[in-house]
């Protein structure tokens, strides 16, 4: 009829572009339990009767490809860990949860406050001052006053004139090759750029020569990135004198003549260019330098939008992402958590080190790019490769925050336990809680990053993240360790109520020394943060040994029961010699420690 062939008769589904409704998703505690979730708000009915946080997600998920379906999933899951681990947001700093001391209790006579050498690992400097060290450091005039991140380095100086390096090569066979070394072993740990668009922006470069464009610099900076950057492998090649490595001083200096011109950008590509400088002078052995370029490029981020009040609240209320997002949250978070890592390990007069705490860590993570039209095709390499690099941030990113919040209640344990007896009673009882909160996060890592595989599989980012587990572990056994070992005057019966745990300590730190070795050759981002934990690892291992060989009338005497040495401690106690001999044409920072050991 007339009538009806007026109406639109709608489009095949299969071809047809409309607004696709909501995919409903139960909430995490309903899809752990795999039972239906009625997705009330702000709660559903379950979570509200048995009193669970409900976390619920408000994105539109339905048009999604699989691959980054699972990169949120996995995102959810990692957000949900790290809240039921949180403290309440409206809480200060200083305060912590309640920790409910088991066992036996004792009215210890009031002793001085615990120190924080004592609650959190020190620094080599510290360590190195212990009483049991004390006559076997060789007295050196050129060096009694220098710490080992302040000695001079022997690598080309960040100085020197091009002129004496040679000019920059960009024959494009030879570029293409430096574009897929910087994506293959840079890029992937800090996936801060469109690998489809910087790729042009370098192949442009090519064609129409280096100006004093940003693109050009950025273009520089990845040559001099690709240069030094090989497999998971020993960095002969990169080593200082060889052509890889003058060519990387070349790329990077002409990227220097051009970084000025950014300061004054509102670009992108501004912080991207500063924190690949500060990867490239992790990567040459320059701590400081490096820091200073993380920070710049921190403050370039500041100005990003979706760091206003503004999409800051609009995040937290519907996490709708704007297209720029991915990238701007990747650079921000990159140079946020290399410029804190390095904190950590250097000594800078107005910055303190121990400004960690999970209060100072963003509110968000940062987003995934979003997917590709092609959804349904099968990932090619770089698909994958991608996908392993976001998989990889985002564990790091989450992993960082835990042992933050671990940390800040550890020290908040510090300040409400008045004596070092009470503290550790405290500390004993949390024990249980964060090794179960570390071994929920290495159960959330997926298939390609997983701990199950052995050692000798790992590529560069399971090998980091190995890494940075250990740092967890050891921050939460330190307590127990660092009672055995210093002259902390408790008595020896209380002492062994806490041999357990400063074993467990002392083994781990064994463990470092094993599960680094792979890379103690590999030149990248964290060659010298690894060289320093595995230092601080060995003299601990020293320490241990020294203290063993005590007798219990000394002057010193031995505290306690003495711990059972790792088995082969001593050959892994070499390797990190041959490690920081390996490297002392880079840098001089660790001689002092090498010959203490």
């Amino acid at each position: 009829s007339a009538e009806s062939s007026r109406k639109t008769r709608p489009a095949p589904r299969g071809t047809a572009s409309y607004q696709r409704r909501r995919a409903v998703k139960a909430c995490q505690v309903c899809r752990a339990r795999r039972t239906k979730c009625d997705n009330l708000k702000p709660s559903c009915s379950f979570c509200l009767k048995v009193g669970a946080t409900c976390i619920q997600s408000p994105v539109d998920l339905s048009s999604f490809d699989p691959a980054s379906l699972k990169i949120l999933e996995w995102l959810d899951d990692l957000e949900d860990l790290m809240r039921s681990t949180s403290l309440s947001s409206g809480e200060a700093s200083n305060k912590t949860r309640v920790v409910q001391i088991s066992g036996p209790r004792f009215d210890a006579a009031p002793s001085e406050p615990t120190a924080l050498s004592m609650v959190l690992p020190p620094s080599m400097e510290e360590i190195m001052s212990w009483a049991c060290f004390q006559g076997l450091i060789a007295d050196d005039p050129d060096s009694s006053d220098i710490s080992p991140c302040q000695q001079s380095h022997v690598g080309i100086s960040a100085q020197s004139p091009v002129s004496a390096l040679g000019a920059v090569d960009l024959e494009p066979l030879r570029v293409r090759h430096l574009l897929d070394n910087f994506f293959n072993y840079v890029h992937v740990k800090n996936p801060i750029l469109d690998e489809s668009a910087t790729r042009k922006v370098v192949d442009s470069t090519v064609l129409n020569g280096v100006d004093w464009s940003p693109e050009s610099c950025l273009s520089l900076l990845i040559c001099a990135l690709g240069s030094i950057a090989t497999p998971f492998e020993p960095s002969h090649a990169t080593m200082p004198g060889t052509a890889a490595y003058t060519s990387a001083q070349s790329f990077f200096q002409a990227a220097q003549k051009r970084i000025g011109t950014l300061l004054s950008s509102n670009d992108i590509i501004s912080p991207q260019c500063l924190f690949l400088s500060g990867v490239f002078m992790m990567c040459n052995f320059q701590p400081r330098k490096a820091w200073r370029y993380f920070i710049q490029s921190l403050a370039h981020c500041q100005q990003l939008s979706f760091l206003s009040p503004r999409a800051q609240q609009l995040y937290c209320e519907d996490a709708q992402d704007h297209p720029f997002d991915s990238l701007h949250q990747a650079v921000y978070w990159s140079a946020w958590k290399s410029e804190r890592e390095l904190r950590e390990h250097i000594h800078l007069p107005d910055f303190s080190p121990n400004d960690h705490g999970a209060n100072i860590y963003p509110t968000f993570f940062p987003t995934p790019p979003a997917p590709r039209a092609d959804g349904g095709v099968p990932m090619n390499a770089d698909s994958e490769r991608e996908q392993t690099s976001w998989y990889f941030y985002l564990a790091e990113i989450s992993l960082r925050r835990l042992a933050a919040r671990i940390g800040d209640e550890m020290e908040g344990l510090q300040k409400t336990h008045i004596s070092r007896q009470t503290f550790l009673q405290a500390a004993a009882s949390a024990v249980s809680l964060y090794e179960a909160q570390a071994q929920e996060w290495i159960a959330s890592l997926p298939p390609v990053l997983s701990f199950d595989a052995p050692v000798e599989e790992d590529d560069v980012c399971r090998f980091v993240l190995r890494g940075h587990a250990i740092n967890l572990f050891e921050m939460i056994y330190w307590p127990f360790l660092s009672a055995y070992l210093d002259d902390s005057g408790l008595d020896p019966f209380l002492l062994s109520l806490y041999a357990d745990l400063a074993q467990r300590a002392l083994a781990h730190h064994h463990l470092r020394l094993i599960v680094n070795k792979p890379g103690f050759q590999h030149r990248h981002h964290g060659t010298h943060p690894l060289m320093s934990s595995c230092s601080r690892s060995a003299l601990i291992l020293g320490a241990a040994a020294i203290s063993n060989r005590r007798p219990l009338d000394a002057v010193q005497p031995r505290v306690g029961r003495p711990l059972t040495m790792p088995p082969g401690w001593s050959e892994a106690v070499n390797d990190v010699i041959g490690l920081l001999d390996f490297w002392s044409n880079d840098t001089k920072d660790f001689d002092k420690i090498r010959h203490l050991l």
